[in-house]
């Protein structure tokens, strides 16, 4: 049997009663259907027969099965619930909008946990938003969760890379105390951008004076570098900007980057590139975000830390990478920048610095340009693994 309070307190929020059945209902709300038997609901399906429970079929990738449980979750009730300002504006964000890719890239881009925030604060936009939706929101939360930690391990499973190509990242505010002196912005891509890829991205931005005025916004510097070691290859391309939500035609001193980061020491995408600016009149309530053309694994391959011991001795026997590319300047009779790289000692003292320089374009080393990925990859995984001799 089905007690009568907690059901016509649902009733009176719901809009579409499909069925009622020997005393208890059958709710089909938002093309979801609910049990709305005794305390609580709970989804049973989702639309067009796409289960809320994450699943990978066959040729699919990981990110197809974590928007088959968002198509089935939070997607029915975002659509109908906040389509009033959440598809074109006047809200930020079109994560209501009817089209599932559309809406699941802004809704991860903004984050779960700041959406069900809003759709149940009171005084956000009553009456779709408030405590009525309570229920609803710690439901698809539950979901989401399971969904998440599954999408963690389809993930690592299928090479540590998402397959995911076009990467946004969440709007970040401008600091109301930015001067004319440039500041770091950084974005963990894992947690605020539109996929999860275990990279740390970053640029420099600063007002922009022009004729003794402040006419907008100053970039420069932008990077990428591995959220943890041992995270894979990815592949960047082509770096937008984006202001209060608007892409920033006007900037397109970074659309030729094409560079690959294996590295937890920054990357910089755009080496002897000038400054990007941005005309526009700046405010304390700027946010700025942002997009990745491309940027994907470069190869589900894991890097050689992942299961190849590197050892010194290889990197500078005969036909070595060190042998071959370091120890012509850096040895005991050159000490090209007082570093020896005969020396194990040395070299494993100077490691950090190593893969700094290795993976500078800028301040590359060896200083006529960037080794191949290929021999960088192993110069990091010796790293990576505590430099063995």
């Amino acid at each position: 049997m089905c007690g009568e309070g907690p059901i016509l307190e649902k009733i009176n929020r719901l809009k579409h009663i499909q069925w009622v059945f020997g005393g208890c209902l059958l709710l089909i709300v938002f093309n979801v259907a609910f049990n709305n038997c005794g305390e609580g609901f709970v989804l049973q399906q989702a639309p067009s027969g796409n289960s809320v429970l994450f699943s990978r079929a066959a040729g699919q990738t990981c990110e197809d099965a974590l928007l088959k449980v968002y198509q089935g979750t939070y997607h029915p009730f975002l659509s109908q619930t906040c389509n009033n300002c959440h598809v074109n504006g006047p809200g930020i964000g079109t994560f209501a909008s009817s089209d599932v890719q559309l809406s699941f890239n802004s809704f991860y881009a903004i984050g779960v946990n700041k959406i069900s925030s809003q759709a149940t604060n009171n005084s956000h936009k009553p009456p779709y938003t408030g405590s009525q939706n309570t229920d609803r929101m710690n439901e698809l939360q539950s979901y989401w969760s399971t969904a998440q930690v599954q999408y963690a391990s389809c993930v690592s499973e299928s090479g540590g890379g998402s397959l995911q190509s076009v990467v946004k990242t969440i709007d970040k505010t401008v600091a109301a105390t930015l001067s004319t002196t440039f500041v770091r912005i950084e974005w963990d891509l894992e947690t605020e951008s539109n996929v999860k890829i275990p990279l740390i991205a970053g640029i420099d931005i600063r007002k922009a004076v022009l004729n003794k005025l402040t006419e907008g916004y100053e970039f420069r510097n932008p990077t990428l570098r591995l959220k943890r070691a041992n995270a894979g290859t990815y592949q960047s391309r082509a770096l937008n900007l984006y202001i209060n939500g608007q892409l920033q035609t006007e900037v397109t001193t970074y659309s030729n980057i094409d560079l690959s980061v294996s590295s937890t020491m920054d990357v910089n995408l755009a080496p002897g590139y000038a400054n990007g600016y941005a005309v526009l009149t700046p405010a304390n309530s700027d946010v700025i975000a942002l997009e990745f053309s491309s940027l994907k694994s470069a190869s589900n391959a894991p890097p050689p830390s992942m299961g190849t011991t590197v050892k010194y001795s290889q990197l500078t026997a005969a036909g070595g990478i060190f042998a071959n590319s370091c120890v012509g300047c850096h040895n005991a009779t050159n000490l090209g920048g007082a570093l020896d790289l005969t020396n194990y000692i040395a070299a494993k003292t100077a490691r950090a610095i190593i893969r700094s320089r290795i993976n500078n374009a800028m301040n590359p080393m060896p200083i006529g340009g960037l080794l191949p990925q290929a021999q960088r990859d192993i110069i990091n995984a010796w790293v990576d693994q505590g430099a063995p001799q």
